[in-house]
């Protein structure tokens, strides 16, 4: 009796042990089943940009004061951003591009060259970290050599190909207690300022984004909003920028103002062939450390957006039709 008893007591603890081994894995699969899968396909979104004068009038500026229609694909670690507006393409490889910066963090500019060379040796397996291109010229600028010069608004320190750095003097973004429902998302909204320390001079960057709690962000995708720390998919966001007022040379102030908003998600498969550069353009390397480079690329890129009138002409409303307005929506 004794015998049946101690086996009764077994055999319920073996049933509790197996019945708890088996809500642990109820739970873990439901606990998977929630998780967040990072987004892979297109977004298009459409910006409305403002620009100082000094901004808009320098003689290599592509700028221009208005809409422009933005397509990205996003797989993983990477991004390729189409501005259908100018036909100018952003490409980036997230992990070839933390690699590079994490490499001159920690060396001198000299120790860093190492990292660039193997890189180049990759340029035909477009494992570049950043690549701008126009369709318009068939040419592009490689960035490799400093891929954090477009991380303006990550919360650490940005390093340079030249052993530089420029740190983060203030960072406050965050999420907040207000959300609102955008193409049937519901999105919270996190804002915040972001001042950096740039050859002695602060560049402030205010910043608001309703994040989708749909789809997590892939890696690729922080590229898209300047390194920034966003937890997902921003739905609509605005920044801007404030880099101060330079009196030598004529300079003046040096602002911007950026509103975007999500038109359209397309969750996809992605093909890797989708981040290629197409053949027959022209990449010139060393992006960063040459000014010439930089100014004749952009140069001969605004020569064609002036020629067809992409810079310089009515370029105020959306393609949806609606004609820009903020409204006071944006408190800034």
């Amino acid at each position: 009796m004794i015998w049946e008893v101690v086996n009764f007591i077994n055999c319920k603890s073996i049933m509790r042990k197996l019945f708890y081994v088996f809500l642990l894995s109820l739970l873990s699969v439901a606990g998977k089943a929630q998780e967040k899968i990072p987004f892979e396909g297109e977004i298009v979104y459409e910006t409305y940009e403002n620009y100082s004068n000094y901004l808009l009038k320098m003689p290599h500026s592509i700028f221009f004061n208005g809409v422009h229609k933005i397509r990205l694909i996003l797989k993983g670690e990477w991004m390729h951003m189409i501005d259908e507006t100018t036909g100018c393409h952003i490409i980036v490889n997230d992990a070839a591009a933390q690699a590079i910066m994490s490499a001159q963090g920690k060396k001198k500019s000299k120790g860093t060259l190492g990292a660039l060379a193997t890189l180049s040796e990759n340029r035909s397996n477009n494992s570049c970290s950043y690549v701008h291109f126009c369709d318009y010229t068939k040419s592009g600028l490689d960035m490799s050599d400093a891929p954090g010069t477009q991380y303006i608004m990550s919360s650490g320190a940005i390093s340079y190909a030249d052993g530089s750095k420029a740190p983060v003097k203030s960072y406050s973004y965050e999420k907040t207690g207000e959300s609102k429902n955008i193409l049937d998302m519901t999105c919270p909204l996190f804002a915040g300022k972001i001042v950096r320390s740039m050859g002695g001079m602060d560049q402030t960057y205010d910043v608001k984004t309703w994040v989708s709690d749909k789809y997590a962000a892939p890696a690729g995708y922080k590229w898209n909003l300047y390194g920034l720390d966003v937890p997902g998919i921003a739905m609509k966001w605005a920044m801007k920028y404030d880099g101060g007022h330079v009196s030598m040379m004529g300079v003046g102030e040096l602002s911007y103002y950026i509103e975007a908003d999500v038109v359209e998600v397309k969750p996809r498969a992605v093909s890797d062939e989708e981040f290629n550069i197409p053949e027959g353009y022209k990449i010139k390397t060393g992006g960063t450390s040459n000014a010439f480079k930089i100014m004749g690329y952009y140069k001969g890129v605004k020569k064609e957006l002036v020629k067809l009138g992409i810079k310089g002409g009515d370029n105020s409303q959306k393609t949806t039709g609606i004609h820009y307005k903020t409204d006071g929506e944006w408190d800034f």
